[in-house]
């Protein structure tokens, strides 16, 4: 037996469709499998087939194909077919794919897994339900390959169209392909008649029996060796008896009623519903294991997922008697289009700007396309490196798209999370499976540690910056950053020039080493700093020299939780700011010079120091030296230590001095008067509850 024959239930048809008309080979396919393959090929009448699976000649070191065949085989494999009809004309085709067995890693899938690729081939009968794991994906048909969610899946039981559907199931790593063979249901009637004549084509009659003799409507009696030609657009009566004529024998008769019609009616994917219109005994009726199986109605459909197009010539009986052939044309589509390709210009989660994004779907289909609404992200978020962080975001909002382009912003106050879906629809109204898409837009947190990973650094969570000048960098093209510092971070020489709005916030004992003479510069800009130790020391001697650790140029600084300390070889300030903001909190503040040494030093600037310890060690020492502007201080200790010196040296400023500690270690015994000067032009608004030591 042929293997077509295998394949395909016969109907009882004068002639038999081939439902891949240039398809020989209807599994395996190229790819990937991670089972072994059932070789399926549909091999029309007259021909034969032979194969290797080596890419050798079939017909010299092959086999004879005669029926699907589970290919044991794994590996490379290079399956050559060669079909030869009765003219000795060849097709030679050659299929290349790869088999690595695995099973996925769920009990259930493997289950399912293992039913199906046991022997290649699932039999399914129409109207039945077969189910596929929702926790897997499924593509029916050839490639290329349009998947959906697992889900039980069937047709109407009055389909009676058979077929070999490929099917590939994946758990989103691997891929498993299997055949599932489909056969019509028998719920139809089975009643035959035996009549002493059989008709071709509905009009031509031709007589079996010739021990009877025949008439036709009102024609005479006679053998009827010959066929008879009939209008079948009227009804006709056909009457036989014994041919030994006598009286009382028998007379027997069959009815044929007019050609009947065929009505089709299809929805909206194309699936057809066939009922013949005309006298009510005239059935559809289906050839299905030798047994005659008649239907009132007559359907052809395939599974969700799959589509399929040809031309049936079915069979039609009347009052069990076969008549001839009418089609039945069909162009099935329920195959998903695929799911949309989403190509951003981000290269991966995290981006420091906004996001462009080209949708693709099917050509032909319409796009639908959801964004969802900008989700803060927290570090916490991050620090999970879980896509399950996000799912708060919803994106369901769906909305046609006619261009496929969507713009993802970065917003104003944090970082954001936007997660985009996109699904096709085509005009059969197949609905394909969402393709999603996550982006993190965060234009002004970095992270800073220099033991991390440098070939991988783009100063996102996960892969941070590795140094200070990368920080420097970013910050041309942002105007706010948060920095967190992690470790130990050597600076970079020289100025640091800072001009956007600047964060650094320590953790892990986050320590900035400055070299000699390398410096903060700030400029029409804010910097704020928590949790840090700064410290830089400028063991060689470079004079006068006085670079300032920290240099404010119309800018703000803010300082909480922090230790600097900065020792000069001759002279220094480790602040000096111009026309700018401090504010120091919780924080200290240490300077060593050999002549001369402050920690703040200002001009027109307002100057805020709370619960702070502020040491200058130097020949002079002052703590702060201002002019103009304004200064607070407030429940702090201020100690210098060398030959002269002053707590603060205010020249012209609004102050406020309260509930703080004076301490001074002068040599000799010296004695400088108050720990604060103040000048003619200065307006002390608030002096009180200072505790002074060795003024």
């Amino acid at each position: 037996m042929s293997k077509r024959k295998l394949c395909f239930i016969s109907l009882f048809f004068s002639a038999v469709i081939a439902l891949y008309a240039d398809v020989k080979i209807i599994n395996p396919e190229p790819g990937t499998w991670a089972n072994k393959q059932v070789l399926v090929l549909d091999v029309p009448d007259g021909e034969e087939a032979f194969y290797s699976l080596n890419g050798s000649d079939p017909l010299s070191t092959g086999f004879a194909y005669d029926g699907p065949v589970l290919l044991d085989v794994t590996g490379p494999v290079e399956l050559r077919v060669i079909s030869m009809d009765g003219n000795d004309v060849k097709t030679d085709t050659t299929v290349v794919y790869t088999v690595a067995v695995s099973s996925p890693g769920n009990s259930d899938d493997a289950s399912f897994v293992n039913s199906v690729t046991a022997q290649g081939i699932v039999d399914y009968t129409a109207g039945a339900s077969f189910s596929i794991p929702s926790s897997m994906e499924y593509s029916m048909g050839q490639q290329p390959e349009s998947y959906l969610q697992g889900a039980p899946v069937s047709y109407a039981a009055n389909c009676i169209l058979s077929r070999c559907i490929p099917c590939t199931v994946t758990d989103g790593s691997a891929k498993w392909r299997f055949i599932i063979r489909t056969f019509p249901s028998k719920n139809g009637t089975y009643t035959q008649r035996t009549v002493p004549f059989k008709i071709d084509d509905w009009s031509t009659i031709t007589f079996t029996n010739n021990k009877l003799i025949y008439k036709i409507d009102d024609s005479l009696w006679s053998p009827m060796k010959d066929p008879v030609k009939l209008d079948r657009s009227v009804k006709h009566t056909v009457f036989w008896q014994s041919v030994a004529v006598q009286a009382g024998n028998p007379i027997e008769y069959f009815e044929l009623p007019p050609e009947p019609e065929l009505f089709c009616s299809e929805s909206k994917t194309g699936a057809v519903t066939a009922v013949l219109r005309g006298d009510a005994d005239y059935r559809i009726g289906i050839k299905n294991d030798d047994t005659t199986v008649l239907y009132e109605v007559a359907g052809i459909d395939t599974f969700s997922g799959d589509e399929t197009k040809g031309t049936l010539a079915a069979g039609v009986y009347y009052d069990s008697v076969y008549q001839g052939t009418l089609p039945i044309q069909y162009d099935i589509d329920r195959r998903a289009p695929p799911a949309p390709v989403i190509t951003s210009s981000a290269s991966s989660l995290y981006s420091r700007k906004a996001v462009k994004l080209q949708i693709d779907g099917e050509p032909g289909a319409e796009l639908y396309v959801a964004v969802s609404k900008p989700l803060p992200v927290t570090e916490d978020m991050l620090r999970s490196n879980s896509g399950s962080a996000f799912d708060s975001a919803a994106a369901d909002n769906f909305v046609f798209s006619p261009s496929g382009r969507v713009s993802l912003e970065p917003d104003l106050e944090s970082a954001v999370y936007y997660k985009v879906c996109a699904y096709s629809i085509d005009a059969k109204g197949n609905k394909g499976t969402t393709s999603s898409y996550g982006a993190v837009i965060d234009q002004y947190n970095y992270y800073l540690d220099a033991s991390a990973d440098s070939s991988m650094a783009d100063g996102s969570y996960m892969h941070p910056f590795t140094s200070f000048d990368q920080c420097v960098d970013a910050l041309k093209y942002t105007r706010y950053a948060h920095i967190t510092v992690s470790g130990t971070v050597k600076m970079p020489a020289g100025e640091s020039v800072l001009s956007s709005n600047c964060v650094l916030e320590g953790r892990n004992d986050a320590r900035l080493v400055f070299g000699q003479n390398s410096s903060f510069v700030v400029r029409s800009a804010s910097l704020t700093i928590s949790n840090c130790v700064l410290e830089r020391s400028d063991s060689t001697r470079n004079g006068d020299i006085n670079t300032p650790l920290i240099k404010l140029e119309h800018s703000v600084l803010s300082m909480d939780g922090c230790e600097t300390t900065v020792s000069f070889d001759k002279n220094g300030t480790a602040i000096t700011a111009d026309t700018s903001v401090i504010t120091i909190t919780g924080s200290g503040i240490t300077t060593k010079a050999a002549v001369y040494s402050s920690c703040i030093s200002s001009v027109g600037t307002k100057v805020k120091i709370i619960n702070a310890r502020i040491s200058t060690v130097a020949a002079t020492a002052v703590n702060f030296s201002l002019q103009d502007g304004e200064f607070e201080l407030r429940s702090s200790t201020c100690k210098i230590v060398g030959t002269y010196g002053r707590a603060a040296e205010l020249f012209g400023t609004h102050s406020r001095i309260t509930r703080n500690t004076f301490s001074a270690e002068l040599g000799a015994g010296r004695k400088v008067g108050n720990a604060v000067y103040t000048d003619a032009k200065n307006i002390s608004v608030e002096y009180s509850g200072n505790i002074l030591n060795g003024f």
